[in-house]
């Protein structure tokens, strides 16, 4: 748990004893794990089967569980199994996050999916930008620089736009307008058409 205070860690895997001859046994130390570690994959390692419901009630939410007691072959093979599930919800979990896009306003956090961003801009209100979706918009404070930065598959049309590529109707290159899937249109800055046509050839 020293680790766990000094460090962030997110998606860990931990395989903990049950009885761990001490004060705090596997299971109180799998809430605090818990606790430090929401999305933990916690495998326990034990004799005692009767203990899972106390796991429940606990709310540790483990993994699985795997008896000590066995052929080695077999423990193995669980273990090996149950590290391979782990790491399949981990790779779920970060795909899930890297196609969001959260933004805060006034106390509360959204998260969007990133599929459905028409275009992010920035705002008449001073340090606040617009976020435009297929059917929603959402206007809170940050800085277009740093959305580009941490979004960099967002393309940036103009000083003042970023846009989803995938949700583009049409382009009409004579008059520098684009026109997303729902009908909403913007401009593009003459210097951005050379680099606009290469990206829609991707």
């Amino acid at each position: 748990m020293h680790y766990l205070s000094q460090n962030e860690v997110s998606n860990g895997i931990f395989l903990l004893d049950i009885d761990l001859n001490h004060a705090v046994n596997g299971i109180e130390l799998a809430v605090q794990i818990r606790q430090s570690c929401v999305d933990a994959k916690i495998i326990f390692i034990t004799t005692h089967d009767e203990l899972m419901p106390l796991t429940l009630q606990r709310k540790v939410e483990p993994l699985g569980f795997i008896a000590k007691d066995q052929a080695l072959d077999v423990f193995r093979d669980e273990i090996l199994e149950l590290l391979i599930l782990a790491k399949a919800r981990n790779d779920k979990y970060n795909t899930d996050k890297n196609k969001s896009f959260n933004f805060s306003i006034s106390n509360q956090t959204f998260s969007i999916n990133k599929d459905e961003i028409l275009s992010i801009e920035t705002s008449t209100i001073p340090h606040k930008i617009v976020l435009y979706t297929i059917d929603e918009q959402h206007e809170f404070y940050d800085k277009l620089s740093e959305v580009s930065a941490k979004h960099p598959e967002l393309f940036k049309i103009s000083r003042s736009c970023l846009i989803n590529l995938d949700n583009i109707e049409t382009v009409n290159h004579h008059d520098r307008e684009i026109t997303f899937t729902n009908g909403m249109t913007r401009y593009y800055s003459i210097g951005k058409s050379k680099k606009l046509k290469n990206a829609m050839k991707r």
